[in-house]
Parts: C-alpha cells; sequence; structure tokens
C-alpha cells in the first residue's frame, strides 16, 4: 500500500453550495470589477440629467429672462435705500446693562467715526444721526451703572489743578514774607 501524506490544512471535500443572496452578490461585484471607464453614451450629456426616468432642468441662470423692470432713466436713489433700511429692522437680543455697555465699547464703526470726528472730517447726516444715538444711549448706561461721577464731570482736570487754581487766585505778597530789617 502506498503511503499518503497528511495535508497541513484540511480543505473541504466538495463545492459549497451558496444561498441567492450571496450569489447575487458575487455577480455583482465580478460585474462592477470587470467595468472601468466611463459609462457609454453622449459626451454631451450633462451628468445626472436623468433620474429615475425624469429629466431634469440642467441649472439655468437666473439673469436670463428677468421680469423685473430696468430703468432707462437714472433717478435719485436715496429714497428707494431709505426704505430699504427701514423695511429691514434689526432685532436686537436682551442684553444685559454690562454687556450692552461692552458691546457699545467695542463697537467698531463708533470707534470709527469718532476717530474721524477728532480727525475734523465731516460726518454724513445718518452718521451723525446714529453717533448722537449711540453716545447718548452709552451715557446713560454709564449713569445706570453708577460708573459716571458727577464730581469727574465738573472738575474736568487734574486733582492736583484745583489746588493750583487756589494759589492762583489768591492774592499773595511775596512782601509780606520777606524779611527786612528794620532802621531805625
Amino acid at each position: 500500500m502506498t503511503r499518503i501524506k497528511k495535508a497541513r490544512t484540511p480543505g473541504r471535500i466538495g463545492a459549497r453550495k451558496e444561498n441567492r443572496e450571496t450569489a447575487e452578490q458575487s455577480r455583482e461585484r465580478k460585474r462592477k470589477a470587470n467595468r472601468k471607464g466611463l459609462a457609454p453614451g453622449s459626451r454631451h450629456n450633462v451628468e445626472g440629467g436623468t433620474q429615475g426616468g425624469k429629466t431634469q432642468k440642467a441649472s439655468q441662470d437666473p439673469r436670463l429672462g428677468s421680469r423685473k423692470p430696468v430703468a432707462l432713466v437714472q433717478e435719485d436713489n436715496t429714497r428707494e435705500q431709505a426704505v430699504v433700511a427701514r423695511a429691514r429692522p434689526v432685532p436686537t437680543p436682551q442684553l444685559t446693562p454690562e454687556q450692552e455697555l461692552e458691546a457699545l465699547e467695542n463697537n467698531e464703526r463708533l470707534n470709527t467715526l469718532l476717530d474721524r470726528v477728532e480727525d475734523g472730517d465731516k460726518l454724513s447726516k445718518e452718521d451723525k444721526v446714529w453717533l448722537d444715538r449711540t453716545l447718548a444711549r452709552h451715557q446713560q448706561l454709564l449713569e445706570q451703572l453708577g460708573l459716571l461721577d458727577e464730581d469727574e464731570e465738573e472738575g474736568d482736570g487734574e486733582p492736583g489743578d484745583d489746588l493750583w487754581e487756589r494759589f492762583m487766585d489768591a492774592e499773595l505778597d511775596p512782601a509780606q514774607y520777606r524779611e527786612e530789617e528794620d532802621k531805625s
């Protein structure tokens, strides 16, 4: 009798029978693996043009076919801009006075307008109104939070200035402090 060597790994004796789902999945994988390159068709076809048997409109330029009337003569646009500006009120979230003061002090528009005023530039009417309202609100917030002292407003200077003014206003006769000898 001939000797048969044992295999290191025992294999299956017969071919395994596949169920329908696994057979379909393997066929699908093989079919996808065989296909390489672009799908057949005209190179002029728009990608994604048909979907589920329905054709989609290609995205059109919104400027084409506009029904908006075009003015042939240029008119004063300030009224239209004012109406548009008033039509969109900006909802402001309710802030605490501290948060509102912080927001006002960090406002870029306010800082640029104040810089322009310091430089002597003229502001537009709209900017002046906005600046006045904002500064008035800032003043109200300072008074409400107690950060504004009336003493500081009246002094306008350094604390030593008051003493200097009293010295200058006093009628000082330097002769009374001189030590003169009596000639009698």
